[in-house]
């Protein structure tokens, strides 16, 4: 199938690679004018996985390239009880890059073996029809919008909102090399990107602008500054907003960076997309249109089980805040922590037996270990499997 993608951000990226692997005929239409927001950004395994199953290209060459550098988890500082604790891949790798550095090779690999047919050209329109979509004078199959922020009604907002703006700047290495830092501050959280070929931390200091305001963050920090923006946590109503028109990355939703979540759901939606590619009618679209308001829903309660904990700020951010989580969390599937530990443990027992596929503490996209490493780290209690 003849597909166009609007926008060459990690999202088209992503989005391109999903469809390339699913064997589909690929457009990237680009607009030559617009800035890369140009931030630091980190991946979870699967990302990795997808990039060397189209392309073949060698982690270890592209970190030793300073194009990647290797992420082996979370390094969580200040978070819960206070107690510094990693949740590891365990056997898998990701990786932290700069984003108009890692973009622009990854096209450039697509452009010289000639995956792509890349277009330098802003699209004003696209029109879903019948058996095609217009965008501008071009005809395609189908098109997949990841162009970026727009500000139009057809969005939803959060249920709870956690960090919405962040100042970045470039800090010395003084945390673990191979771990994201997740490092919680009296305002929100810090992401640092650890690069130890060059000894630096690409630091991202996140907060809920309505708390504190950027001058004052800044002030706070007093380091030189790279850029700053905000941001409204939100998602598109709809993963397939037309027949053949859906949308991907930060044009479809952005709730905020913890864990890498926002990678992690823009390949699983990519995945979808390409599901419904092989359906394309009226009733897969409500069926896939359900299925992304599910995630949505779900990638929610992940980051209200991380905020549930707290951290050892007692700030007006942190208290409202894990209020509004552990008041969220009760209303799930997994809101009596009591009842969780309790299933986790059992999970756990199973787990070791290597059987039994449902597991009765899954949030998210998380599995039993990745659990067990949350839950002990952020409470500093030691959860054992039945014996």
């Amino acid at each position: 199938m003849k597909v166009a993608i609007v926008g060459r951000g990690t999202s088209a990226i992503i989005t391109c690679l999903v469809l390339l692997q699913n064997n589909h005929e690929v457009t990237i239409f680009y607009d030559p004018e617009k800035p890369y927001i140009n931030v630091g950004e980190s991946t979870t395994p699967g990302i990795w996985e997808l990039i060397y199953d189209v392309l073949k290209i060698d982690i270890h060459e592209m970190v030793d390239r300073n194009i990647f550098s290797y992420k082996m988890g979370i390094n969580f500082v200040n978070w819960g009880c206070g107690k510094t604790f990693h949740h590891n891949f365990l056997t898998k790798t990701a990786h932290h890059f700069e984003t108009q550095i890692f973009n622009d090779f990854i096209h450039n690999e697509l452009n010289q073996r000639k995956l792509v047919n890349y277009i330098p050209k802003k699209i004003n329109s696209i029109i879903s029809e019948n058996n095609h979509v217009k965008l501008d004078e071009y005809f395609f199959d189908f098109a997949i919008n990841c162009a970026g922020w727009e500000d139009d009604e057809n969005y939803l907002n959060v249920i709870f909102k956690t960090v919405d703006s962040a100042v970045t700047f470039i800090d010395d290495l003084d945390y673990d090399p191979v771990h994201t830092l997740h490092l919680a501050t009296e305002d929100g959280w810090q992401f640092g990107l650890p690069f130890p070929k060059q000894n630096i931390f690409k630091c991202g200091y996140l907060y809920n602008s309505d708390y504190i305001t950027e001058e004052k963050i800044k002030n706070k920090l007093n380091k030189k500054i790279r850029s700053s923006f905000s941001w409204k946590p939100r998602y598109a109503k709809e993963l397939i907003t037309h027949h053949r028109i859906a949308l991907n990355g930060n044009r479809l939703f952005f709730l905020e960076p913890l864990q890498a979540l926002s990678l992690y759901y823009t390949h699983y939606f990519a995945i979808l997309i390409c599901n419904y590619l092989n359906q394309l009618n009226d009733f897969s679209r409500i069926d896939f249109n359900h299925k992304y308001l599910y995630q949505m829903y779900v990638y929610q309660v992940s980051l209200a089980y991380h905020y549930q904990f707290g951290s050892i700020h007692d700030t007006e951010f942190w208290k409202n805040t894990k209020n509004k989580a552990s008041e969220f969390m009760k209303y799930t599937f997994n809101g009596n922590m009591e009842v969780f530990k309790k299933n986790l443990s059992y999970d756990l027992y199973k787990h070791n037996l290597n059987h039994g596929n449902l597991t009765y503490s899954k949030i998210g996209c998380f599995d039993i270990l990745d659990h067990k490493q949350l839950y002990c780290g952020m409470t500093g209690e030691k959860i054992d499997k039945y014996s």
